[in-house]
């Protein structure tokens, strides 16, 4: 199959937004807390755009499956984030708002596509979530080595879903079929602080599933991420160290930009 789905994803989440690895530390002065390296909390928003996660079709065991009825998945999620650092070494965080799905296909379908095609795709915003925690392995001068595990989930929801044609392909109503999606994400990167900018830069191991929902004419459909390995680059920049705004792309795995505000408190 050469259908192409292109969804749109803003947050993280995790979409697998990972931040700056040496967050914990440059998060260093807290609106109410000031200096205290023991413990901070932090609020904020962030916007992930993903156009490209690069599903390919799989078994409920994630081996291969020939039968491809789309290969590309983007997202748009909206989200609200907070966290807790501890001795501006270890954080923990979490997200919650909407996400939505956008979805086309290729221009130049063969035949044996054209059979197999989905005959509709509908999406809104809903719920999705994620979880993580980060910390900082190395600390030399203003240079951190950090890694992170994070954890996003798309429950399914009737507002969105897939219509394909019935077995038959007979001019017949087909069913509404939902979706969910689960990630988790490792990740390993380096940033080095330049007076109000941080850098960073760093590669992940992404482990994604999609999973339509059968239907009583169309049996489950299940999708995995075809690259594991991907790699992000990113900056900073920290406003009195209360106020953070990072600016993110991640490539190879999945194609995505992201915007986060961050406020530490």
């Amino acid at each position: 199959m050469r259908w192409l789905i292109l969804l749109l994803f803003t947050f993280p989440i995790f979409g697998s937004y990972v931040g700056n690895p040496a967050s914990p530390a440059i998060m260093n002065m807290g609106i109410f807390s000031g200096p205290s390296p023991f413990f901070k909390f932090t609020s904020g928003y962030l916007a992930d755009y993903t156009s490209n996660k690069g599903f390919s079709s799989c078994d409920a065991n994630g081996k291969a499956d020939e039968v491809q009825t789309f290969h590309n998945f983007g997202i748009h999620s909206q989200m609200a984030t907070a966290s807790a650092i501890f001795v501006e070494r270890f954080e923990f965080f979490g997200a919650a708002g909407g996400s939505k799905e956008h979805a086309k296909w290729d221009n130049n379908p063969s035949y044996q596509d054209v059979i197999k095609i989905v005959q509709d795709f509908d999406s809104s915003y809903t719920f999705s979530w994620g979880l993580g925690c980060k910390a900082i392995l190395i600390k030399w001068w203003q240079t951190y080595l950090g890694a992170d595990f994070t954890y996003f989930d798309i429950p399914a929801n009737h507002q969105s879903y897939f219509k394909f044609l019935n077995r038959l392909n007979l001019q017949l109503e087909p069913e509404k079929q939902t979706f969910s999606m689960r990630e988790w994400q490792f990740s390993l990167g380096l940033s080095s602080r330049l007076w109000i900018f941080t850098p960073y830069g760093g590669v992940t191991y992404l482990n994604s599933k999609l999973h339509i929902h059968s239907s009583d004419d169309v049996p489950s459909l299940y999708y995995k991420n075809a690259e594991n390995f991907g790699y992000f680059y990113g900056l900073t920049l920290s406003l009195t160290g209360r106020f953070h705004v990072n600016f993110e792309r991640r490539v190879r795995d999945e194609f995505a930009y992201s915007l986060a505000g961050i406020a530490v408190f």
